[in-house]
């Protein structure tokens, strides 16, 4: 794989309920806007949500 250098930033929405959850992935370049890339919802937001918030411990 080449050299890449990038900026994620994931936002969630979980006001009304997990079944209505939505979460949105943004890609911020320099000098630029947030560009939305892609978006969940629902069970599959609140599942990958933990995925990237749960810690690992001993790895």
């Amino acid at each position: 794989m080449k050299s890449l250098t990038d900026t994620l930033l994931v936002s969630i929405d979980l006001s009304a309920s997990e079944n209505n959850a939505v979460l949105i992935v943004g890609r911020k370049k320099p000098n630029q806007s947030v560009e939305i890339v892609n978006a969940f919802d629902g069970e599959e937001a609140v599942a990958l949500y933990k995925k990237l918030t749960t810690v690992k411990k001993g790895e």
